[in-house]
């Protein structure tokens, strides 16, 4: 398995395919950014792993998703890089009260049983609410640069870029 590779993940509403946004939060929490959803709603996440790897099983706030490979879409699939899909659905969630922010865990298993967690810090609006939902910039991908220590099990995430 290779030691150091990049994993993009992408976040779309289903029902509409431009990017989330969000908003830098300098050091009042946990992380730096705050991904902005909204409650009740269907997102498309998609990861992309440079250079090609097998994602064996993706777990998101504990809860088994079942993947899709992506294939044929140039800026999805290429020689360099494999990418999968999965559907994450806010529907349950609470909105979000003013100074807060929740947290989703995403926990992939690589092939040869190799984790990797990502943390999104997220705020929820109520569904419809564009005005604030909509405020920051748009979230195109998250770039991670990840690294693999041979004697671990695990992956560190090097660098985090939202753009």
């Amino acid at each position: 398995m290779v030691h150091n590779f990049k994993v993009i993940l992408r976040i779309y509403a289903l029902e509409d395919p431009t990017p989330v946004y969000f908003k830098p939060d300098g050091g009042r929490f946990e992380q730096a950014n705050t991904v902005k959803l909204s409650k009740d709603t269907d997102y498309n996440l998609s990861f992309t792993l440079k250079p090609a790897m097998y994602i064996d099983k993706l777990m998101v706030n504990g809860e088994l998703h079942k993947l899709e490979l992506v294939k044929g879409k140039a800026n999805d699939e290429d020689s360099n890089g494999r990418t999968y899909k999965t559907l994450f659905t806010t529907k349950g969630f609470e909105i979000t009260k003013a100074g807060k922010r929740q947290e989703i865990l995403i926990v992939i298993e690589l092939e040869n049983g190799v984790y990797m967690k990502v943390t999104l810090q997220c705020k929820v609006y109520a569904p419809g609410d564009k005005s604030h939902a909509q405020w920051g910039d748009k979230l195109s991908m998250i770039d991670m640069d990840c690294s693999l220590d041979p004697a671990h099990n695990y992956v560190t995430i090097l660098k985090e870029k939202y753009l």
